[in-house]
């Protein structure tokens, strides 16, 4: 009997389009069977480097002709509510790249289209469902370490050469906190969930959105975690979660497949090797899939409320440093 395929559409052709295609090759069950792009020459180029994928400009052809499984939306911050949204009200699966919205209220409104339509909707957060993540996580929950204490991210590159409009520009959702400093805010929420309150900067490009923030997370146990963000500046990229009797140390790139290590406080070394191959986007793919076999709407290792907790405080820090979309 010939095997079933789980077919994804992709929305957007651009770099993370690809490279979710690309990754998604280590899974011998899913495919990219259509394309959809505003331009025709677009989805053409992109479809023709996938066998068996077809291209498309009209999002009702691509929703109702296609017979694709889910969906997979990596088109700029501004698009993402309206494209999730006319997608599960067609009954179709969605994993919707980072960030998930442009803010709280989108979020919310996504996440109730999902519930309406009893249709699974995937924050695309990815280092989320990567395995040395789910490692942390019990580490963290099995109090390996102690009591978490304080949590330190940074996420940095030197963007200043990059001409990708969507970076520097407003009405596209662009700067450092929406397309880097979103994974320094998923990681303590993940680690410690929302803080009680938050304190932050940023330094503005001249078009107004931001080039650099730093924010500092307070919780109610006493925690803090200290997050950084930058469009201007490489970082080390690497992330620590300090407990009562030790330390993770996350190596960069901290939010994609990494070595880590736990260093307990009599010196104790525990490594945790990287032996992971590719990208890791396809491990978000395998979650959606297995959403959609079980009927889930969510998946445990990222809630829709863990979403729409994250983009509040995103909001918060906005509001905060003075950034208005």
């Amino acid at each position: 009997m010939k095997e079933l395929k789980f077919k994804w559409g992709v929305i957007g052709t651009g770099g993370i389009a690809n490279a979710f295609s690309e990754d998604i090759k280590k899974l011998h069950r899913h495919v990219v069977s259509a394309v959809l792009s505003r331009s025709s020459i677009n989805a053409k180029r992109f479809s023709s480097s996938i066998q068996g994928c077809e291209g498309y400009t009209n999002m009702d052809e691509f929703l109702n002709k296609s017979n694709i499984d889910a969906v997979y939306i990596a088109t700029p911050n501004t698009s993402h509510c309206n494209q999730t949204i006319e997608t599960l009200n067609a009954g179709v699966p969605v994993l919707c790249e980072k960030p998930f919205s442009m803010n709280l209220k989108e979020a919310k409104q996504m996440v109730k289209a999902s519930a309406d339509n009893n249709t699974a909707l995937l924050d695309a957060m990815w280092m989320r469902y990567l395995p040395h993540m789910e490692k942390i996580r019990n580490i963290v929950s099995a109090e390996t370490i102690g009591n978490i204490e304080s949590i330190s991210a940074c996420h940095g590159q030197n963007l200043k050469k990059s001409k990708n409009p969507r970076l520097w520009t407003k009405e596209l959702g662009g700067g450092a906190l929406l397309d880097l400093g979103i994974y320094v805010v998923s990681f303590a929420h993940m680690i410690l969930g929302a803080p009680k309150s938050i304190i932050a900067e940023s330094v503005f490009t001249e078009k107004g959105v931001d080039a650099k923030t730093s924010m500092v997370f307070k919780y109610n146990n006493g925690a803090i975690a200290n997050l950084t963000c930058s469009m201007y500046d490489s970082q080390p990229n690497r992330a620590i979660i300090s407990g009562s009797r030790g330390f993770i140390e996350v190596e960069p790139t901290f939010y994609a497949p990494t070595s880590f290590k736990i260093v307990m406080n009599d010196g104790k070394l525990i490594s945790h090797p990287n032996k992971y191959k590719g990208h890791g986007l396809r491990e978000q793919a395998l979650e959606l899939e297995k959403c959609k076999v079980m009927n889930l709407i969510e998946s445990e290792k990222m809630k829709h409320s863990d979403s729409i907790s994250v983009m509040e405080s995103m909001d918060k820090i906005r509001a905060l440093v003075g950034l208005k979309f």
